[in-house]
């Protein structure tokens, strides 16, 4: 088999049997189980003190990289030299949501085992019901595990364009070395007050350490995006499924049952089966506020930096892209940079939108279920009422500080991005 054909049956997940009596969370999404593993958070042994190795590792190095990164940027300041400044004032605001992932996450491990928790048990009572919904649910978790391979090749292919561009550079500086080349290159530039940082040594310290800032912020905050979107996507379809509930509501029930006493035996019997379909309906709707609250506690504070900080980072990132072409020069690492900033703010906002639009589409199917068409909603008004009044609240992260998540937001931060791009350039063409 060749190995595109393997890359395409992994993507399409064509040897999965999604009829098996063992589908669940684990086994259709691995990667969420390895991203949380190496976050510091075991499923299994939860307690071990060896999940805490690799975040140590991952942290120290983080903050070390702040630390230098910050004295770049006063460095760059200083000499006027604004390219440089701006370029490692991003590296600094990416290190930094680096860290507020780490946090938030290792804070919140409770939480997210909870949330975890449930996700699993939707798998495992959806495949035991009819096909229609069991396939609309897998076919929508397909969707999420293709989304995934998606985001993880682009972002991956962005540290591997990093790496391979400085391996091409290397191989130019050894074939075209003369006594007065420039310094070999780094992945990200580096300064030192009173030590060249390109001499051997410091040279191979730094490029060892650049490279592993490349897998953090790979493996962290790529990985923080895809569990934000998975969840939300999670909950969007569990949305989908109560929807369905409603269109099949009233099915296979005699109506003139409503005209019985209470105490009949066979409105009894009926009354019972529309309790238990609403109670089902119910579960559900709650599960997804439920969820959306434990994703707004445990996600709230790096999207709180996200949303202040995006319009600086993507403002930093056009104005670099911008420079380059006015000398001439195609920078290609900072237009897929600039594609990721773009791209790691607007999937949160649009499946945000997508969310609270679906929450607000609930209330309209409890609605147009066709109660008005039989007598059988008198037995259950008041239980519609309650839903209809709890879709009118929109599904929405909520944090403090934190403007609610979805496209207005996006447009919002990239109309101040914008605009700071604009002063950045008046300013630079002044001086």
């Amino acid at each position: 088999m060749t190995f595109s054909r393997k890359i395409k049956k992994f993507f399409t997940k064509e040897d999965y049997d999604f009829d098996s009596p063992d589908v669940n969370l684990r086994n259709f999404h691995p990667q969420l189980y390895i991203y949380l593993a190496a976050m510091g958070i075991f499923t299994n042994n939860q307690e071990s003190l060896l999940r805490f190795f690799w975040p140590f590792l991952c942290i120290s190095i983080t903050i070390v990289a702040i630390v230098l990164e910050a004295m770049f940027v006063v460095h760059g300041v200083l000499i006027k030299d604004y390219a440089f400044a701006t370029e490692c004032f991003f590296y600094f605001l990416l290190l930094g949501m680096i860290l507020a992932v780490y946090a938030s996450v290792l804070y919140n491990k409770n939480e997210i085992l909870q949330l975890i928790d449930d996700m699993n048990n939707d798998f495992v009572f959806i495949r035991t019901m009819e096909s229609k919904y069991r396939n609309s649910f897998l076919m929508g978790q397909l969707l999420i595990h293709k989304s995934c391979c998606i985001w993880y090749s682009f972002t991956t292919s962005i540290g591997i364009l990093y790496i391979l561009l400085i391996l091409s550079s290397l191989v130019m500086h050894g074939l075209l070395k003369s006594s007065n080349d420039v310094n070999r290159p780094l992945l990200f530039p580096m300064w030192l007050p009173a030590d060249d940082p390109y001499r051997t040594p410091n040279y191979e310290i730094f490029l060892s350490i650049e490279i592993c800032f490349l897998i953090i912020v790979n493996q962290a905050f790529s990985g923080y995006i895809y569990m934000l979107f998975h969840v939300l996507l999670h909950y969007y379809y569990i949305l989908d499924m109560i929807m369905k509930d409603f269109e099949v509501i009233f099915d296979g029930l005699d109506e003139s049952v409503s005209c019985l006493l209470p105490k009949d035996p066979l409105r009894k019997q009926v009354q019972s089966t529309l309790n238990g379909r609403m109670k089902r309906i119910v579960q559900w709707h709650l599960a997804v506020f439920k969820a959306v609250k434990i994703v707004s506690s445990v996600f709230g504070p790096p999207l709180v930096y996200q949303v202040m900080f995006s319009s600086i980072a993507i403002c930093l990132l056009a104005y670099q892209v911008a420079d380059s072409l006015e000398r001439g020069k195609v920078h290609v690492i900072f237009i897929m940079l600039l594609t990721a900033g773009i791209l790691q703010l607007w999937i949160p906002c649009y499946i945000g939108t997508l969310l609270r639009n679906k929450g607000y589409a609930v209330g309209e199917a409890c609605w147009n279920n066709g109660w008005h068409n039989t007598y059988l909603g008198r037995l259950i008004r008041a239980d519609m009422v309650l839903v209809i009044q709890r879709s009118q609240q929109p599904l929405a992260i909520k944090f403090i500080g934190l403007p609610q998540l979805q496209l207005e937001t996006f447009s919002s931060i990239m109309t101040t991005a914008y605009s700071y791009f604009n002063m950045l350039r008046q300013y630079n063409s002044d001086s």
